[in-house]
């Protein structure tokens, strides 16, 4: 009978320990403690695999949702683009997106208050990664500055300045994907393969509806912590993912969300 630690559990299924520990303790994952630890046969884990948990991908459409519930929860801005944004979503579809900002929330205090900081911000990066296809750009240097101040461009992440990270050898943005092409014809920019050849890091929205609706909530809102969270969390860098793991945690205590029981998550 093959058995493996929390951990490793825990990285078979794409969630935190947090989470394996909690399934544990709410009875849905057989384990048994051995010495000082859980232990778990692998074969209790093939019933969970195809569950999208908190670690799991979004579509594009819940992970907006998502990131635009967090907004408005964080935010007092009655009549903001955030808060309509959840108004006009059906019941069920608000229910699931509360559903998992808390399981989302709650595995990252867990995760973090047991050191796996990194583990957090590679779930939140999983997570709602689908929000945008993340284009990798190299401009003149002398053309920065345009890039940077082009009204089809949304600043983000590293450009964002309350990331707190000096960025001005790069431009990151939002883009709706029908203004792609155009920004890559007029700056001229070529496309690379690697963040360390990349000065313009574009977050390309491919719905046109769901841009416009992305863009607004990004200009509109003061901050939208899980949005810039997650931005920062694909660069990957440790100063750039403990400063994405601490805007959640942020977001984590202005809800009030305990690293505690939160339920199960539901389907996508």
């Amino acid at each position: 009978m093959p058995m493996i630690g929390v951990p490793a559990a825990a990285r078979r299924l794409g969630v935190s320990p947090g989470r394996v520990r909690q399934r544990i303790s709410d009875g849905s994952l057989p384990a048994e403690w051995v010495g000082r630890q859980w232990v778990i046969d692998e074969r209790d884990l093939a019933p969970l695999t195809d569950l999208p948990g908190p670690g799991r991908p979004l579509s594009e459409r819940s992970a907006w949702a998502l990131i635009a519930l967090s907004s408005a929860l964080a935010n007092e801005n009655a009549d903001g683009p955030a808060v309509r944004w959840i108004a006009a979503l059906p019941a069920l579809d608000r229910s699931r997106a509360r559903k998992r900002l808390r399981n989302l929330l709650a595995d990252h205090q867990a995760a973090s208050d047991e050191g796996h900081a990194a583990e957090s911000a590679a779930a939140l990066r999983s997570l709602v990664g689908n929000r945008a296809r993340r284009v990798l750009l190299r401009a003149s240097p002398r053309d920065l500055d345009d890039v940077r101040d082009d009204d089809r461009i949304v600043r983000a992440g590293l450009s964002d300045p309350k990331a707190g990270i000096a960025s001005g050898d790069l431009v990151e943005g939002y883009a709706a994907g029908r203004d792609l092409s155009g920004i890559v014809e007029d700056y001229l920019l070529d496309s690379v393969d690697r963040d360390e050849g990349a000065n313009v890091v574009l977050h390309v929205v491919a719905d046109d509806d769901l841009a416009d609706r992305a863009l607004a909530l990004r200009r509109s809102e003061p901050m939208v912590h899980l949005l810039l969270a997650a931005d920062l969390a694909e660069h990957g860098r440790p100063r750039e993912r403990a400063r994405a793991v601490g805007l959640v945690a942020d977001l984590a205590r202005m809800l009030d969300i305990a690293p505690t029981s939160v339920g199960e998550p539901v389907r996508d």
